[in-house]
C-alpha cells in the first residue's frame, strides 16, 4: 500500500476527532483539489481569530486494541486498516506543505500494541517534521490513553498544542462504553501535560473532546466538567462532538438516530460564556438539565433574569455589559472606551459592534429605551 493510499484510509478515519482547532461553531470544511474531489484528511479549520487554517488531520494508524463502543476504529470493527511508518507520514505532510495545501498538522492514532509504542512512533514523525524538515508551523499531537509522563513531556516539547480526550463527563459512562479507559488516568494526562509545559517554559495549550448524545450525560454535566478543568488550568478549550452512530451497541443510540448537532452548537455557545463572559455553569443550568435548543444560552439567561435589566449603558461595568445579549467582549471594551472619550450616542452604538437587534430590549441610554425597530439600524 502506498503512502497516498494510506492517506485515503487514515485521513477519513481521523474525521471523527474535533479537538484540533477551530471555534466549534464553524465546522471544519474538507479541502477539494482543483475543485474536483475532497482529499481525505485535509480540512479548512476555523481558528478563534476567524482565520482559516488548512490542516492535515491524520491518524498514524487505525489499528486499535481498544473496544470503545462508539468508535469507528474500535477492535473488531469492519473496514480497511492501515498504518504509516513515521517517515512515510512526515513525507506525506511535507509534500502537502510544499504544494501549499496545508499549513498545519493534527496527528492522532488508535492504540496499536501499547500506548507508549504507538506514541513513540507519533513522536518520531513529529521529530522528523520539526528537526529534519524544519517545519515550524502548527502541530497538534494527541496524547494516547496510557501514555507515560516522559512521552507526554516530549509531545508538549514538540507540539504547538496537545490534547487528551475525556470522551464523557461521567465515569460510569466511560467504564461502560470504553472499558479499557479510566477517567482518572485521562485527567492525569492533562495534569502531566500542563506541568511539562510549565517546566519547559511554554504556555500550556491543552484541549479535550467529549461526545454528546452517546451516553446519559446532560449539558449540566458537560459544562460542570468544563468549568472545573478551566479553573484548574488544565484546559484551553473543550470540544463537543455530536455522536454520529457507528455501532449497534445496545447502550448507544440507534444507528438511525440523527447526530444532536443543535445541542452541540448550544454547548459551544455556553462554553464561550464560561470562558469569555464570566458566567458559571450553575447560572446557565440546574442539575439534570440540557440547554434550550430554541434560543442561545445567553438570551435564555436574560429571559430568566428580568430583574437584571434594563442595563444603563452609560454606567454599566464591563461585567454587566457582557450579560447583555448582543454585546460581546470586544464591543463591551469599545463601549467603555467611547464613554471615556466623551460619551455615547444612539447613532454611534452600532458602529461599536453592538448587535442592536438583540441588545436594544435590554438597554437604556441615559434613562431612555432604545428603539427596537430594526429598520433604523
Amino acid at each position: 500500500m502506498t503512502p497516498w493510499e494510506k492517506l485515503e484510509i487514515l485521513g477519513a478515519a481521523a474525521s471523527y476527532d474535533h479537538s484540533c482547532t477551530g471555534t466549534g461553531l464553524s465546522p471544519d470544511l474538507p479541502i477539494t483539489l482543483e475543485g474536483r474531489r475532497k482529499i481525505p484528511g485535509l480540512y479548512l479549520a476555523h481558528t478563534s481569530s476567524g482565520r482559516k487554517l488548512p490542516l492535515l488531520k491524520i491518524l498514524l494508524t487505525n489499528r486499535c486494541r481498544f473496544h470503545c463502543a462508539y468508535c469507528v476504529n474500535r477492535a473488531g470493527a469492519s473496514g480497511p486498516r492501515a498504518a504509516f511508518e513515521p517517515r512515510e507520514l512526515a513525507e506525506v505532510a511535507l509534500e502537502l506543505l510544499r504544494r501549499g495545501l496545508i499549513q498545519g498538522v493534527f496527528l492522532s492514532a488508535a492504540v496499536e500494541g501499547s500506548a507508549d509504542d504507538t506514541m513513540e512512533r507519533m513522536l518520531a514523525a513529529a521529530r522528523l517534521l520539526r528537526h529534519r524538515y524544519g517545519f515550524s508551523g502548527y502541530l497538534h499531537l494527541k496524547i494516547l490513553p496510557g501514555t507515560s509522563p516522559e512521552l507526554i513531556r516530549e509531545a508538549v516539547r514538540l507540539a504547538s498544542r496537545v490534547s487528551a480526550n475525556l470522551e464523557f463527563a461521567r465515569r460510569a459512562t466511560l467504564k461502560r462504553l470504553a472499558p479499557e479507559k479510566e477517567k482518572r488516568r485521562l485527567v492525569a494526562a492533562l495534569v502531566q501535560a500542563r506541568e511539562a509545559a510549565l517546566e519547559l517554559g511554554k504556555r500550556p495549550s491543552l484541549t479535550t473532546q467529549v461526545i454528546v448524545g452517546a451516553g446519559p450525560e446532560t449539558d449540566y454535566d458537560f459544562l460542570r466538567t468544563a468549568q472545573n478543568l478551566y479553573r484548574q488550568g488544565l484546559l484551553s478549550r473543550m470540544y463537543f462532538s455530536a455522536y454520529l452512530p457507528v455501532s449497534s451497541h445496545p447502550d448507544l443510540p440507534s444507528p438511525k438516530t440523527p447526530p444532536p448537532v443543535a445541542r452541540e452548537r448550544r454547548l459551544y455557545q455556553a462554553d464561550y460564556l464560561l470562558r469569555l463572559y464570566g458566567f458559571t455553569y450553575q447560572e446557565l443550568l440546574s442539575p439534570g438539565e440540557n440547554l434550550p435548543l430554541d434560543r442561545d444560552p445567553k438570551r435564555a439567561w436574560a429571559e430568566r433574569h428580568p430583574e437584571f435589566f434594563p442595563v444603563e449603558i452609560t454606567r454599566a461595568s464591563y461585567e454587566e455589559l457582557l450579560r447583555v445579549p448582543g454585546i460581546g467582549p470586544q464591543s463591551a471594551r469599545r463601549i467603555l472606551e467611547a464613554r471615556s472619550e466623551g460619551g455615547l450616542s444612539f447613532e454611534g452604538l452600532r458602529r461599536l459592534g453592538i448587535r442592536l437587534g438583540r441588545a436594544a430590549p435590554y438597554l437604556l441610554l441615559r434613562g431612555r429605551r432604545l428603539p427596537q425597530n430594526l429598520s433604523l439600524f
